[in-house]
């Protein structure tokens, strides 16, 4: 989710894609070769990181944290509380990729997480759709904002809510998938941040609408990671979207889309567009920046406005 424009970066970048391929639910990976796999990607998120990278010091004592990490969770068989914003916590676990990112560095998604910290406010409500196991959750409640959080996945949801917990937080927790309309549907399992909507899932979740969750509340922001599914949830919230009352969204936008049937990420950024949504990506300060091209990428933001003269509907 950082950008990489030094040449080294661009390395490091093109190796980061090339390991989430290999780990990609449809490989098939065994779980010793996805843990060597999974543990290249952690030492590479490290060192490629925008706070570490500034000095061979701090690249240094974030290989070492991790290091440390893994040593107490694989081998001691012991979670590790580590700092996330300036006054929170979150237990982190080596099986959980998205809590093993807040051990490398605070905060983990820097771009994306910078952007909410400069655009919510006290008492603003965030509402986070993927929540896994709280990074978002925690983060915007750090913020001091008023927190919805949801997770279908039991475990995931299990940290979600220990999280929440250990911080004191008052997130309205919710374990159940975000869709177009109530119901349930299969789930898979045992995939960690990759669990998603499958028909043929080991597992059944229920099936929540955004417009249902939060009736006619004002929605500061929301984050979406399901994926590849985030249409699905959009389709649920259009009440919200028709109104503009979802002032900005975060969404997934790589090539998990495939895996939910839509061959990239178009038909997402014309239905935002139907609602007068137009569509950025943060560089690497968190300054948001009118999207280019729809191509698969570090995650784009949506926000209520007119897109530049002349920009029409991403053409089929």
């Amino acid at each position: 989710m950082v950008q990489f424009k030094s040449p080294r970066g661009a390395i490091a970048s093109a190796l980061r894609k090339a390991l989430d391929r290999w780990t990609h639910p449809a490989k098939n990976v065994g779980p010793v070769k996805l843990a060597i796999i999974r543990s290249l990607k952690v030492a590479l998120y490290a060192w490629s990181h925008p706070i570490n990278r500034t000095s061979m010091r701090r690249r240094a004592q974030a290989l070492l944290r991790v290091s440390v990490f893994q040593f107490r969770g694989r081998v001691l068989g012991s979670s590790t509380v580590t700092p996330l914003g300036t006054r929170s916590v979150i237990r982190a676990h080596p099986r959980n990729y998205a809590t093993l990112k807040i051990v490398c560095a605070n905060p983990p998604d820097y771009a994306e997480m910078v952007v909410w910290r400069n655009f919510l406010r006290p008492g603003d409500l965030f509402v986070d759709v993927g929540a896994n196991a709280g990074t978002y959750s925690i983060w915007a409640a750090d913020l001091g904002a008023s927190v919805i959080a949801l997770e279908p996945a039991e475990e995931a949801y299990n940290l979600l809510a220990e999280n929440t917990k250990m911080n004191n937080y008052s997130i309205e927790l919710h374990r159940a998938a975000a869709g177009p309309v109530p119901g349930t549907a299969r789930f898979t399992q045992g995939l960690d941040d990759q669990n998603h909507i499958d028909s043929n899932g080991e597992t059944s979740v229920h099936i929540v609408t955004i417009d249902s969750i939060i009736g006619d509340r004002q929605v500061a922001g929301m984050k979406v990671d399901v994926e590849g599914f985030e249409i699905d949830v959009l389709r649920g919230c259009e009440r919200a979207l028709s109104e503009r009352r979802i002032a900005l969204i975060q969404l997934e936008w790589n090539s998990t889309s495939q895996q939910a049937g839509h061959a990239d990420r178009r038909l997402l950024a014309n239905f935002l567009k139907s609602y007068g949504y137009s569509l950025y990506r943060p560089d690497e300060t968190g300054t948001l920046a009118s999207l280019a091209d729809i191509k698969f990428g570090p995650d784009v933001f949506a926000r209520p406005g007119t897109l530049p003269l002349g920009t029409e509907a991403f053409p089929a």
